[in-house]
């Protein structure tokens, strides 16, 4: 099974993406709230100097300290493959106690 390290190019990426989309969104509501351009642009200008680097801040926080949300997928020692049809591997378990079962299939008992 291939892993995928997540760089930090990835959250500088996400972080001046999602930057571009919220200071639009800020500007413009700051516009329509005063009606004033210029108001929305300092705005604008303010929360595009200060929140990038709040965001990657808090990103990276989260991808070193905090664990929630993520499951840990461990591969199993098979000589055969398992079709994903047949079965199903509970994950997240310690090694020793993780438990495979069997989907359950229904059918129609001709007559």
């Amino acid at each position: 099974m291939n892993q995928i390290k997540v760089s930090a190019k990835r959250h500088l990426a996400k972080t001046i993406s999602y930057r571009i989309i919220s200071t639009l969104v800020g500007f413009l509501i700051m516009w329509w709230a005063t009606g004033s351009v210029t108001f929305g642009a300092a705005f604008g200008a303010a929360e595009l100097l200060i929140k990038p680097a709040l965001y990657y801040l808090h990103e990276r926080f989260w991808y070193r300290y905090l664990k929630f949300g993520l499951v840990e997928i461990k591969s199993t020692k098979k000589s055969k493959p398992v079709k994903e049809e047949e079965s199903t591997l509970l994950t997240g378990l310690p090694e020793s106690t993780q438990v495979k079962i069997k989907r359950l299939t229904y059918t129609k008992k001709a007559n």
